[in-house]
């Protein structure tokens, strides 16, 4: 077998698996290196969600949630598996005033933008959910995204990568490069050393990591996130359940809860996320994360008093200084290709995977993606 590709894609989550498949698809000689099992991160550790409208509401940004989510229709039938993808009712409960003001104004540009948006008052909400405690809530924000199983769509890209040409390798830390004159030329890993003309790093949290092998630091932090799933239960939850304010609420605290809702195919209910601040990349579950998400959860839907957690899951949550992607190449290394830090991934996803495989292979995507560039932090950054 030979050792020497087009492009090396390093990171087996959606990033890595679908940007490998899009070059692959393109005729490009493709490796992907994943230092665990493919679909064992931070991708696959998800509620599934396809996110539509809490996402900055720049014209490239929105641009990407309308066609990306358009490019789902079909998607299963390309990649040849299901991935459980469905349509699903988004609820972002409203708990101030400021936030109801807040989420009317995005209310009107979502909507005319081409994501039917609607801020619905407390009554209104009742109705959609019969069985929550909206006591003290104001009400939601209501549109519909969609839904599938994180873990089944990061093998449908890796099994359609593999079709397309692409090898794919898990157990396969990257420990270092070969560089010649400002250009990467080959990637060691722990088993052996693989050639290559182009790099794409699309490890989410571990992209600095990564990056600090070819002497570059990029401002990217992450947050521990924890989650827990129930046993199956009834249908007694109708929508998935967020909050319209996550990032208020965890902004600025060491740790703290942002309760999400989402209720499976199979009657099981996923519920996230607390979140802590911390530099070290863990995957464990904590007492105080168990804890709180199950204390507010209760809060919320007081008859899941009873029911049982099965299972629960930790990832590093990466993000920048300005809350907004970094995608593109990296200024000091000529042919490293970086993405790392979505917000809304999933519903991107097909759409951004193929921007990012016609950059690599040196064509012009449909819309330029300079606003994401590691450009933009050559100068230097701050973190609030």
């Amino acid at each position: 077998m030979s050792n020497s590709y087009d492009v090396i894609v390093i990171g087996g989550g959606f990033l890595g698996l679908s940007s490998a498949y899009e070059l692959a698809k393109n005729s490009s000689r493709v490796l992907l290196l994943e230092s665990g099992d493919i679909g064992s991160g931070t991708s696959a550790s998800c509620s599934g969600r396809a996110q539509v409208c809490e996402g900055h509401l720049d014209p490239l940004n929105i641009r990407m949630i309308v066609d990306g989510l358009d490019r789902f229709n079909g998607l299963e039938d390309e990649l040849g598996t299901t991935f459980d993808w469905r349509k699903s009712g988004i609820l972002l409960i409203i708990r101030t005033q400021d936030s109801w003001n807040h989420w009317k104004e995005r209310e009107t540009i979502l909507t005319a933008a081409g994501i039917p948006t609607q801020v619905i008052d407390r009554v209104a909400l009742q109705e959609a959910e019969p069985n929550m405690n909206t006591s003290g809530l104001l009400g939601a924000v209501y549109a519909i995204e969609g839904m599938l199983n994180p873990l089944k769509f990061s093998l449908a890209y890796a099994d359609a990568a593999r079709r397309s040409g692409a090898d794919i390798k898990g157990n396969s830390r990257v420990t270092g490069f070969e560089i010649n004159h400002g250009r990467i030329t080959a990637v060691k890993t722990i088993n052996r050393t693989y050639y290559c003309d182009k790099v794409a790093v699309m490890t989410g949290a571990w992209v600095p990591e990564i990056t600090r092998m070819v002497n570059v630091d990029l401002p990217i932090r992450h947050t521990h996130a924890e989650a827990i799933v129930t046993e199956p239960i009834p249908k007694m939850i109708f929508n998935n359940v967020e909050i319209s304010d996550f990032y208020e609420t965890i902004h600025g605290k060491q740790r703290a809860v942002a309760i999400g809702v989402h209720p499976d195919l199979h009657g099981s209910i996923d519920i996230t996320e607390a979140v802590t601040k911390t530099d070290s990349y863990e995957r464990h579950v904590s007492a105080w994360g168990i804890t709180s998400l199950s204390k507010e959860l209760i809060e919320l839907y007081p008859f899941l008093n009873r029911v049982r957690v099965v299972r629960s899951w930790g990832r590093p949550t990466c993000f920048t200084p300005d809350e907004e992607p970094i995608i593109g190449w990296l200024p000091q290394i000529d042919n490293m290709y970086v993405a790392a830090s979505l917000v809304e991934t999933i519903t991107v996803i097909p759409l951004l995977s193929e921007w990012m495989a016609n950059t690599i292979q040196g064509q012009n995507p449909p819309f330029s993606l300079e606003q994401f560039s590691p450009n933009r932090y050559v100068n230097g950054w701050q973190w609030e």
